[in-house]
């Protein structure tokens, strides 16, 4: 019997093939413009790089640009589901694609926990106004990082909020790909409406003299001059990972080789232009001295004054209904990491199982969700955001020298996209990845090194046992 087309099968179930150039294109939207723009952008201001997160925001938007190249060649060229995982076991075998797909676990769920941290402080200014404000116990983490990188804690007991909104995305992604595409496209255009309307009545407020000092000076690195660009620059790659997302999606997807890279394309350039777009407007409108705040667009907004303090409510609405779409989007992505590498005998087979009625992988979307909640539920989303970077870069440096060893290895096979100058510009992703690596703290890096440590004794216990040998390459139709 003829497959069927519309789905692609796995053991336990069908992923149905449901998705379009605008379904991925809301999806990859969706996960890019969340706490990175809502959150992130004046923390990063505020921390690292005063007026000039401008610059750090063009600086990551190009380096993602290198980055979103080559991912969109193998999305092209290998249209499977597993995104930068499958990438790289294709082209360096199964120990480098499971530590990789071991590196896009933690980018993911660092990811929602970040998020819905950003999503819990706009929920609970909101409350505060309303007049049912919570209880700063339980809406805030109770453990942080002091300056010295030392655990201390709060006096707080848990983010009830950001566990909350987890708990609701755990229940859409379950309800499978349809409801999640749905949803996630309802909240991408809340979100642009309300950005963009900020941007083009925001500009008519803008105060010059708050860009004054462009690039404050500090004789510490990594806070404010050129190394305080770079700092931000490499944790506001956070805020562009949900490109990476769409290729997540090739299982589901009606033509991968044709819509895969055209949705990578256009969900960066769209996200990427909104950015800084929104970062010289709220600079203009506040001291960047005064952003490091859970709001800062809306606080920006109330120093507007009456003339733009109407936009408060929309800005509002725009996160408390848009950021939720950024976690759909990372758990949509992170089950079906799990699914693929159970699939490749990776992981315990309980993750390749998908629901009879929804074909949708519960068991990763439960597993992912609890794990997400305890850390968004004891995390402050700035320690959480540095990881989510860490983790993304080392599989972007992968994937980047992937295209160069497929290049080499494999010249026959078909690329419906290629990257321009290469080997040039994939060795220029590999150069650019371990530089902003180089720029997060070591703090970051040490907290990494502890959970690919783990990866190396869940592969060897496991994964080394039960792993597919990896098949020879082959275009998958």
């Amino acid at each position: 019997m003829a497959e069927d087309p519309k789905e692609e099968t796995v053991e336990g179930g069908t992923l149905q093939k449901e998705l379009g150039v605008f379904e991925l294109t809301m999806m990859g939207v969706g996960g890019i413009i969340g706490a990175g723009l809502f959150v992130l952008a004046g923390q990063a201001a505020g921390q690292y790089a005063g007026p000039a997160v401008i610059l750090s925001f063009i600086i990551a938007g190009a380096c993602s640009l290198v980055y979103a190249l080559c991912f969109a060649e193998f999305a092209a060229m290998l249209p499977t589901s597993g995104s930068a995982y499958s990438y790289a076991k294709i082209s360096f075998g199964n120990l480098t694609g499971f530590m990789t797909g071991w590196a896009l676990i933690a980018e993911y769920a660092f990811a929602i926990s970040a998020v819905s941290v950003g999503w819990s402080g706009y929920v609970t200014g909101l409350l505060d106004v309303m007049g049912w404000g919570l209880p700063k116990a339980v809406t805030s983490g109770p453990l942080d990082f002091n300056e010295n990188h030392e655990l201390v804690f709060t006096g707080s007991v848990i983010n009830l909020p950001a566990v909350l909104l987890i708990a609701v995305a755990v229940v859409v992604i379950c309800l499978g790909v349809v409801a999640s595409a749905r949803f996630t496209s309802i909240a991408v255009a809340i979100k642009v409406t309300v950005v963009v309307i900020f941007i083009v009545v925001g500009i008519w407020f803008i105060e010059w003299e708050n860009y004054s000092p462009f690039i404050p000076e500090s004789p510490e690195f990594g806070k404010y001059g050129w190394t305080g660009i770079m700092r931000a620059a490499s944790t506001l790659l956070f805020a562009y990972i949900g490109f990476d997302a769409v290729t997540t999606a090739a299982g589901e997807t009606k033509e991968p080789a044709r819509d895969l890279p055209l949705a990578i394309m256009l969900s960066l350039g769209i996200s990427t232009l909104l950015y800084v777009l929104v970062a010289f407007v709220m600079l203009g409108l506040v001291s960047y001295t005064e952003l490091n705040v859970p709001d800062p667009i809306a606080f920006a907004v109330r120093s507007g004054g009456p003339g733009l303090s109407w936009l408060v409510p929309g800005i509002t609405l725009a996160v408390v209904v848009g950021l939720p779409g950024v976690v759909f989007v990372a758990l949509f992505s992170i089950t079906r990491i799990l699914l693929i590498m159970a699939t490749d005998g990776m992981l315990p087979p309980i993750f390749k199982e998908l629901n009879s009625t929804f074909h949708s992988p519960v068991t990763g979307a439960l597993v992912c969700g609890v794990a997400s909640a305890l850390l968004a539920g004891l995390f402050p989303i700035g320690v959480l955001a540095e990881l989510v970077s860490i983790g993304t870069l080392l599989a972007f440096a992968i994937v980047c020298a992937g295209v160069v060893k497929m290049r080499n290895d494999a010249p026959e096979l078909k690329r419906p996209f290629e990257v321009p100058f290469s080997p040039y510009v994939p060795i220029l992703g590999v150069v650019i990845a371990v530089a902003q690596i180089a720029f997060l703290s070591w703090a970051a890096w040490l907290r990494m090194l502890v959970w690919m440590s783990a990866g190396a004794v869940v592969w060897y216990m496991y994964g080394s046992i039960h792993a597919e040998p990896v098949q020879s390459y082959q275009r998958v139709e």
